[in-house]
């Protein structure tokens, strides 16, 4: 169940990012283009800050009524799914790169969280437009959604962040 929440989470945040990030995209101002960005990152970040607070709080809780400690694993776990998507979405685009395969406007939907980012770095939505440093430039933001997930429940279970109720 924890591995279906995370993709939900990442689904959400894909959808609402896209909802922000296909309004605004019309505007050639950058500023809006940025503030798109940001908007979409930003969703993204709170809904997985949000799973991991509340993971990081339904663990303590378990940890209290049962006396087990929660394996570490687990959490890391749902890291490694939150990263899955974004990467293997990378991984076709980085493989249909020579033109075996057109799909950086899919990978843009799949990773609708960055839309505007990736409309910067190229904006065309064909594969073949993107030169291999721009890929490669697109490959630290598919570890961002795990990352966010990783730093929020250590932050929730150390207890330095908690959810107020």
């Amino acid at each position: 169940m924890r591995y279906l929440r995370t993709l939900l989470f990442l689904a959400a945040a894909d959808f609402l990012s896209l909802f922000i990030g296909l309004t605004l995209a019309g505007s050639a101002n950058p500023l809006i283009r940025v503030i798109s960005a940001v908007c979409g990152s930003g969703i993204m970040i709170c809904l997985m800050a949000s799973l991991a607070l509340k993971t990081a709080a339904a663990d303590l809780k378990a940890e209290r009524t049962s006396g087990t400690r929660t394996p570490l694993l687990l959490p890391a776990e749902m890291a490694v799914t939150a990263l899955l998507p974004p990467l293997a979405s990378w991984l076709l685009l980085r493989i249909g790169a020579g033109g075996l395969l057109d799909f950086y406007r899919w990978h843009k939907l799949i990773n609708g969280w960055f839309i505007q980012i990736y409309n910067m770095i190229n904006p065309d939505a064909a594969s073949s437009a993107l030169t291999d440093g721009q890929i490669w430039a697109m490959l630290p933001l598919a570890f961002v959604p795990a990352a966010v997930f990783a730093a929020f429940y250590a932050l929730g279970y150390k207890g330095v962040i908690g959810i107020e109720k």
